[in-house]
């Protein structure tokens, strides 16, 4: 398949191929139709078919210019989307996730609001604290390495859940804690803070890519390690200079930053 997409790439996972291609003139939307007619003919070939109700197409772009065109397969026009759900996560063109927070946020406080309404009675921290990491928590931890947030507005956002649960939490449990102050209920609870984790996790996955775990050869190669020549500077990856937020939080950006401000790493 690989000669078959060339000069555009791929990524496949299941059944699902998602084909892609870096578009700068109306030539590069030509080559990427190209492609997608050997990938039709390819399929055809070997008696695959195309569910093409179910193809979309989107532009990732962060410019006022874009070039639009008319993709198809089998002479089908493709429809054009300005979102899409992807493994978890929700996709927009411009690479922002506050929407995929604010989905996932309204997901995690109706499982939350199922907690409440069926543990009001109980009594049991662990207990508690089981439902907690099992429907809550795990919606808004999923996939954090790919759209963990920066901004104090998305934060807050993702904070508010487990702020929610606490508060929920001490109720249940007696615990005497002042108003909007839940360090009380975390230290019984023994859960510590969203961004926390979501920094471990970054720093989990960088170990695991270095390590071999991770069978990613394209990002390891993006990884740019420091050779210090002072013995005294434990930073062990080179962070190049980004001047906006947006690039200065791309995902192996931050986990590189995270590694590097990790006191045992």
């Amino acid at each position: 398949m690989c000669s078959v997409v060339s000069p555009c790439r791929f990524l496949l996972f299941a059944d699902d191929s998602k084909i892609f291609h870096t578009i700068t003139s109306n030539n590069d939307c030509l080559t990427l139709q190209n492609t997608l007619d050997k990938f039709t003919n390819w399929c055809s070939t070997f008696n695959l078919s195309l569910n093409i109700s179910k193809c979309k197409v989107m532009t990732y772009y962060r410019s006022k210019a874009v070039i639009s065109f008319d993709y198809r397969l089998d002479g089908i026009s493709i429809q054009r989307v300005s979102q899409v759900y992807d493994l978890g996560i929700l996709f927009v063109p411009s690479l922002n996730f506050s929407p995929h927070i604010d989905y996932m946020t309204s997901k995690a406080f109706r499982a939350l609001g199922f907690i409440r309404r069926h543990s009001t009675n109980f009594s049991s921290a662990n207990c508690l604290l089981a439902l907690y990491n099992a429907l809550v928590r795990s919606v808004i931890e999923y996939g954090s390495i790919v759209w963990s947030p920066y901004t104090t507005v998305d934060i807050s956002r993702i904070d508010r859940v487990q702020n929610s649960f606490m508060r929920f939490t001490g109720y249940c449990l007696n615990i005497p804690h002042p108003p909007h102050d839940y360090g009380p209920v975390s230290q019984i609870l023994r859960l510590i803070p969203l961004s926390v984790r979501r920094d471990n996790f970054d720093i989990t996955f960088i170990q695991r890519l270095i390590e071999g775990q991770v069978d990613a050869p394209r990002l390891l190669g993006e990884l740019s390690f420091r050779i210090p020549s002072n013995t005294r500077l434990q930073c062990n990856f080179y962070i190049p200079t980004n001047k906006s937020n947006f690039s200065r939080n791309a995902p192996l950006i931050r986990m590189m930053h995270n590694a590097n401000n990790h006191i045992d790493y």
